[in-house]
């Protein structure tokens, strides 16, 4: 067994073998039913599936062979916000051993290698993407790239990537027909198919219950706290009033945390306020003045009238001006991504029974009476390089894709990185169901929305951030003059990719 791979990988892996070559027994695993044995149905469900992909093995067994083939080395390039989605890279490791016990079944000399990178924090976006591109100027690309699904109009026009519609046709019946029906819009442009999705989440806004008991509020009132967000009861301003309340009677030191750095989670509040992001049927960005009007002018207010949001928090640091005052009791509210629950418990700052006692999440509340709470997702996808195609390894790419997209070893991943499901099947897994945080937050996928898949969406975002940045670090810059400055980039740099609506 390799080093690093759990048991319960293990076990896994070896049970997809067993029905491969036919075994007609039941392997027990742990952790897969309540009696640690798997169910007929799902049995006969995995034989059937695996049975068809045993068929795309043989094939390619024969292709490679016949091209004589002894070693294949694919290179994968995979990033994660925190250690805890160490799987995204470890899955498809896992995956090659299989594919390498099917090929010594078969009879096939020849064996896959995967010479892997996983990039953490510090690493950020910025540096993962600009290493990515350069490497592909150079002819140095990973044959499997995971990003965000948001990168995909850019790589594809730049040539980057390759479509993936013949192969996902080919394979559909093997698993990609199980995949949630709404992951797909993530991954399409211009009428294709650019990646597999890897997984998805939410982003909730967490809330400290021992303050808002501190507050006197009742268990009755914390618990209603999410339903009333839901039903738009409360709003983004009732937000500010209820972090005044705490910073005021000196109960945290920050009222609302937001991410320290560049990236989409403030985009839920341009969305709370009625702004959309994204025409599918034009093909374009959106801008909608009135709802970038109320934004702005909320953080303004946010640092400089309630004082609930520090002037510096953009400029801050993951550790001391996020992670640290939230799980330390130090700020009531904390906007963050349903993945951070499992970093919580990961780095030993939240137990899981402290996390169940003194934090609750909800939706984002909506920005005024009559509009919607929101979240947002961004699913990460596999991407295949043109560098794979170049290389003739496209295809073995491709199947290590498909056996990575499995219910099971996707359910490990997301109960280990508290991300949700891609897959249907998946949501029944035992694993997965038995974790209530994923169970109770998989709502939010009903109020969610993605990120456009535009090419120059990274100058959108980029002008946002540095907007957004500059009106909580200058209080001489109104919320007015911020908008004009916005407004005016945008139309400057975007022209006409970008809609412009009241």
């Amino acid at each position: 067994m390799r080093r690093g791979v759990s048991p319960t990988v293990a076990g896994i892996a070896a049970f997809i073998i067993g029905l491969i070559v036919g075994a007609v027994v039941m392997y027990a695993i742990a952790g897969m039913g309540a009696a640690g044995g798997v169910a007929r149905e799902e049995y006969e469900k995995l034989l059937k599936e695996n049975e068809k992909l045993k068929a795309k093995i043989e094939e390619l067994s024969k292709k490679l062979q016949a091209a004589g083939a002894k070693e294949i080395t694919l290179k994968g390039w995979i990033i994660a916000p925190h250690p805890p989605s160490e799987y995204r890279l470890k899955n498809i490791k896992i995956a090659a051993e299989i594919l390498n016990k099917w090929l010594k079944i078969m009879g096939a000399n020849v064996r896959i290698k995967i010479d892997g990178e996983f990039f953490v924090r510090p690493v950020e976006w910025g540096e993962y993407k600009n290493k990515f591109y350069l490497a592909a100027k150079a002819g140095k690309a990973p044959h499997i790239y995971l990003t965000g699904h948001e990168d995909i109009g850019f790589l594809a026009d730049n040539g980057y990537i390759i479509p993936l519609d013949d192969y996902i046709k080919e394979y559909w019946d093997v698993v990609y027909y199980d995949v949630i029906s709404t992951l797909w819009n993530a991954v399409k442009y211009k009428g294709h198919i650019w990646g597999v999705p890897q997984d998805t989440e939410v982003r909730p806004l967490y809330f400290r219950k021992d303050i808002l008991r501190k507050m006197g509020w009742s268990e009755e009132e914390i618990e209603a706290l999410p339903k009333k967000i839901e039903k738009c009861e409360i709003t983004l301003w009732d937000l500010l009033k209820i972090a005044k309340e705490a910073k005021d009677k000196g109960l945290v030191k920050r009222g609302i945390l937001h991410r320290v750095k560049e990236g989409y989670d403030y985009f839920q509040f341009y969305l709370a306020f009625g702004g959309r992001l994204w025409d599918p049927d034009k093909g374009k960005m959106v801008f909608t003045k009135h709802a970038w009007k109320k934004t702005l002018e909320w953080f303004h207010k946010a640092v400089w009238e309630y004082g609930v949001i520090s002037p510096n928090q953009f400029s801050g640091d993951w550790d001391k001006d996020f992670h640290g005052p939230f799980t330390k009791g130090e700020a009531l509210f904390l906007s963050g991504g349903s993945w951070h629950k499992g970093e919580w418990i990961s780095k030993g700052l939240l137990t899981e029974e402290s996390f169940k006692e003194n934090i609750g999440f909800a939706l984002h509340p909506c920005g005024e009476k009559g509009m919607k709470p929101v979240t947002l997702s961004h699913p990460l996808v596999y991407t295949i390089t043109k560098q794979a195609e170049k290389d003739g390894v496209a295809e073995i790419a491709f199947i290590l894709i498909t056996m990575v997209t499995d219910p099971h070893l996707n359910a490990f991943h997301a109960v280990k990185s508290s991300h949700l499901a891609i897959l249907n099947s998946e949501i029944s897994d035992s694993r997965y169901t038995k974790d209530w945080f994923l169970h109770d937050v998989a709502y939010m996928l009903k109020y969610t929305t993605f990120i456009p898949n535009h090419p120059k969406w990274g100058d959108y975002s980029r002008i946002v951030f540095n907007i957004l940045k500059a009106v909580e670090s200058d209080k001489s810059l109104t919320p007015d003059k911020a908008f004009e400055t916005l407004l005016k980039e945008i139309q400057r740099t975007l022209g006409d990719a970008v809609i412009i609506e009241e």
